[in-house]
């Protein structure tokens, strides 16, 4: 922040989204910061999943599923999600995504996110269809698809990693010293 590369509201967020998946527990001598302890306190339940279709409308209010689907036409977001599942989901079915992607290419089949979630039983993505449905994923997933529909999201991301990166050789090269 000190140096402009994001906002302290910005900060906040990275900082909530990071302790929604972070289990203190398995971290010795560790101690809530005020963000943490408020959450506590107020005894928070949060859905770590996160709404693709809001951030679809953000963009484009008329048909988020649309963009939904069209980021699902990537194959660099395929291989992402198959990364994701790999790591996370022991019931990934990698020999059932591997057909659905040459399906999807030799077919005019559109990939969609049920189509995705039913033939590879893939946990990272939910959908539901009807009112209040929509389709939900978890933060790694849904910031992968905010980056990709908004190209100055990508860019605050990556200049906050390289922040981060530096100062982390910053510190580990005093800790040398």
């Amino acid at each position: 922040m000190k140096k402009g590369f994001i906002t302290q509201e910005e900060a906040d967020e990275f900082s909530e989204r990071l302790f929604e998946q972070l289990n203190t527990d398995d971290i010795p001598d560790f101690r809530l910061s005020h963000l943490g302890e408020k959450m506590r306190m107020e005894d928070i339940r949060v859905n770590p999943y996160v709404s693709l279709t809001e951030i679809a409308r953000e963009k484009k209010s008329s048909s988020p599923s649309y963009l939904i689907q069209s980021w699902l036409r990537s194959s660099t977001t395929i291989e992402y999600l198959r990364v994701w599942e790999k790591i996370y989901n022991p019931r990934f079915q990698e020999d059932a995504c591997d057909q659905l992607i040459e399906e999807v290419h030799k077919t005019s089949t559109t990939m969609t996110p049920s189509l995705w979630v039913n033939t590879t039983n893939a946990l990272g993505i939910k959908s539901s269809r009807g009112r209040g449905g929509g389709t939900i994923a978890h933060p790694e997933i849904a910031e992968a698809f905010r980056a990709w529909l908004f190209p100055e999201y990508m860019l605050r991301l990556v200049r906050w990693y390289r922040m981060y990166q530096h100062e982390s050789d910053r510190i580990a090269g005093e800790a040398i010293e």
